[in-house]
C-alpha cells in the first residue's frame, strides 16, 4: 500500500503542476492550444478552454514511471517501452488538438503502430479468449494475435475518445477501471502491475483537479487516445496471468466498447451515414439534453458535470460483477450480455423522452460555472 501511494503521488503532483502551468500560459486570445470552437456539433462549453491536458497527463506518467523505475524496477523495461509505444498514438492526438488536421483514420493507424510496438516489446498480445478451439486453431496462427491486438488497442483508443465529452467523464470511468484492474492484479498475485497502474491513476487525478467540475482544462484527443491505449495495454498484460479470465477487462470496459460498436451500428445501419461522422446521439449527450434537465438540480453540479457523474454510475456499474467474477468466464460473458441489453433499453427509453423547453443550448455548461 505504501508503494502504491508513493507512485500515485509521484505522478499526481507533476500532472497537477503541468495542468496548472498550461492553464495559466495558454489562456490568451488566438492560442492554438485552446478549444476555441464552442459551437461545434459535439461542443458543450461556452468559452475557449485549453485542450492539451494530455500533455499534463503524459508528464505525470513520465515522472511517476521514472520514479518507480529507478526506485523499485531498476531495469525500467515496462516504463521504457511503454514510453516508446505511446508516442505514435499520443502524437496523432496532440497534433489534432493543436492543428486540427489529423483525420480519425490516421489517428487510428497511429494507434495500430503503438499497439504493434507494445506487442513486440512488452509482450502485450492477446493469447487467449477462453475458447480452446479458437485459441488453438485461430489465435495460434502466425500474425492473427498481432492483428487482433492492434484492432483491440486501436478500437479502445477510439472508444475512449468518443466518451470524452463532459467534465471528468473519461477520467472517472478510467479510474474506476484501473481500480478494478489493480484489485484483480492483487488477487492474482501481480502486485508489480498494480504498482504501475497506480502511476496512471495519479496522473489522471492530477488533471482531474482542474477538469472537474468546472472544466478548466480538457484531455483533448492526445489525452483521450493515450488513456485508451494504456487501458488496453494494462488489460492485455493483466490477462497474461491465466488465472484471470480474458473477459474480465472487457466487462470492466464494456461501456466505452459497446458505446462505440452501437454508435457504428446506429450510424451505418439505422441512419445510413458515415460511421465517423459526429452527431449528438451518443448516450452521454442524450443524458445531457434529456435526462439532466428532468432531474431539476438533484445532482448539485453544473449540467455538464452532472452528466458525467450520472455516466460514472452507468459506465462503472459493470466493475462490481467484473471484480466478483474475475476468474469465471461464463459469469463474465453473461454479465456483458446483460449490460449490453440494458444499455440498448436505456438508450431507446431516453430517446422516447420529451425534450424539455430549450432556453439555451449551453445553459449551465460553461467551464466558469
Amino acid at each position: 500500500m505504501e508503494k502504491l501511494i508513493e507512485n500515485l503521488l509521484a505522478s499526481f503532483f507533476p500532472a497537477l503542476i503541468s495542468a496548472w502551468v498550461i492553464i495559466r500560459t495558454t489562456n490568451y486570445r488566438g492560442s492554438r492550444f485552446l478549444d476555441r470552437n464552442v459551437k461545434g456539433i459535439q461542443k458543450y462549453h461556452a468559452v475557449p478552454v485549453p485542450r492539451i491536458g494530455g500533455v499534463a497527463f503524459l508528464v505525470g506518467l513520465a515522472c511517476g514511471g521514472l520514479y518507480f523505475g529507478l526506485k523499485d524496477d531498476n531495469i525500467l523495461v515496462l516504463a521504457k517501452w511503454a514510453g516508446v509505444a505511446v508516442l505514435p498514438v499520443f502524437l496523432g492526438g496532440i497534433f489534432e488538438d493543436i492543428f486540427e488536421n489529423v483525420t480519425p483514420r490516421n489517428r487510428l493507424l497511429l494507434a495500430f503502430i503503438s499497439a504493434a510496438i507494445a506487442y513486440y516489446e512488452l509482450d502485450a498480445g492477446l493469447l487467449s479468449i477462453g475458447w480452446p478451439w479458437f485459441d488453438e486453431n485461430i489465435l495460434a496462427f502466425p500474425g492473427i494475435s498481432l492483428v487482433i491486438t492492434m484492432l483491440m488497442v486501436g478500437g479502445l483508443s477510439q472508444a475512449t475518445n468518443i466518451i470524452d465529452g463532459f467534465h471528468g467523464l473519461l477520467i472517472g470511468i478510467s479510474i474506476l477501471a484501473l481500480v478494478a484492474f489493480s484489485l484483480v492484479a492483487h488477487f492474482a498475485g501481480n502486485d508489480w502491475l498494480a504498482l504501475y497502474m497506480s502511476i496512471m491513476i495519479g496522473a489522471l487525478l492530477g488533471v482531474f483537479v482542474f477538469n472537474f467540475p468546472h472544466g478548466g482544462i480538457f484531455l483533448g484527443d492526445g489525452g483521450a487516445y493515450l488513456v485508451g491505449f494504456l487501458l488496453a495495454i494494462f488489460a492485455l498484460l493483466l490477462v497474461r496471468n491465466h488465472e484471470i479470465s480474458p473477459w474480465f477487462p472487457l466487462l470492466v470496459l464494456v461501456y466505452p466498447v459497446f458505446e462505440t460498436l452501437f454508435s457504428i451500428y446506429r450510424k451505418k445501419v439505422m441512419r445510413r451515414r458515415d460511421a465517423m461522422a459526429p452527431d449528438r446521439l451518443h448516450l452521454h449527450m442524450l443524458i445531457y439534453h434529456r435526462v439532466i434537465p428532468k432531474l431539476k438540480g438533484a445532482i448539485p453540479l453544473n449540467r455538464n458535470a452532472a452528466t458525467a457523474t450520472l455516466i460514472w454510475v452507468i459506465g462503472g456499474a459493470p466493475v462490481v460483477p467484473a471484480v466478483v467474477w474475475w476468474n469465471n468466464t461464463t459469469a463474465l460473458i453473461l454479465s456483458i450480455v446483460v449490460y449490453c441489453v440494458g444499455y440498448v433499453f436505456l438508450y431507446f427509453s431516453i430517446i422516447k423522452f420529451r425534450i424539455p423547453p430549450r432556453r439555451s443550448s449551453l445553459q449551465g455548461n460553461s467551464p466558469q460555472v
